[in-house]
């Protein structure tokens, strides 16, 4: 299942680019969940709110926020680095504004479905090479969880929570053996209770960080050095990544 966000202010163009992916969807036998924004404001908070998509074709000539906003927005301040995002627009003289944003691709309209289709099945490979799970067993059933989808982690007694957007997972263990087995740089002890996914941090300081659903978690003062450490040491990859 791919989850999809459309973001354009034509209706027209919603209803091509939707009608295309539902083609495509049958062509290539890959499942697409499939939504649609008028604005780059109803985007952000749908996102701002915890949720994300693995892919976001969006205008950049929306109004009020426009599309280079949204996706500046989406890797700045929802430290967000993980979803692809396609920007479509009807005009070519945005390479540099979009440089920041370091998007999958740019579509000129009128889009093609071929072009459409390519673009997706590159996303797809990428998604599929970044995409790692956390296995994890409870009352004796196995379960995976993409590490993409957890926010954080939290020590609650003998049980482990496995905090998500949208409900929470538990099982019996230890945090300290979920950083190993997890051995993600992407996820920071920041207190013996909480081992937090940066992807989703929105807002951090000295004292404390905020997740994307809004949660303010302490960074313990013992935690604090080492927090500073790892986070010099992912922004440093970060940048070798580019």
């Amino acid at each position: 299942m791919l989850r999809i966000a459309i973001c354009d202010d034509e209706k027209i163009t919603c209803r091509q680019l939707e009608d295309m992916l539902c083609e495509i969807s049958e062509n290539i036998h890959q499942e697409f969940e499939i939504e649609v924004y008028y604005s780059g404001e109803e985007l952000c908070n749908f996102l701002l709110r915890g949720n994300r998509y693995d892919l976001i074709m969006l205008d950049i000539e929306l109004h009020e926020i426009n599309g280079v906003e949204v996706g500046k927005k989406i890797r700045n301040d929802f430290n967000d680095e993980i979803t692809q995002i396609v920007y479509v627009s009807s005009k070519e003289s945005y390479a540099m504004e979009l440089f920041e944003v370091r998007p999958l691709n740019f579509l000129i309209k009128p889009i093609s479905k071929e072009k459409v289709e390519l673009i997706l099945l590159k996303a797809i490979k990428l998604l599929e090479k970044d995409c790692r799970y956390f296995e994890y067993k409870y009352n004796n059933v196995n379960f995976n969880i993409p590490t993409n989808d957890i926010l954080y982690f939290e020590s609650n007694g003998r049980k482990v929570n496995i905090i998500l957007s949208d409900e929470i997972k538990s099982f019996y263990g230890k945090l300290s053996e979920v950083e190993e087995q997890l051995n993600n740089p992407d996820f920071i002890m920041i207190h013996k209770s909480y081992l937090v996914n940066f992807n989703f941090c929105i807002e951090y300081n000295y004292e404390y960080i905020k997740i994307s659903n809004q949660e303010v978690l302490t960074i313990s003062q013992n935690n604090r050095k080492a927090v500073r450490e790892k986070l010099m040491q992912r922004k440093m990859r970060m940048r070798h990544d580019k």
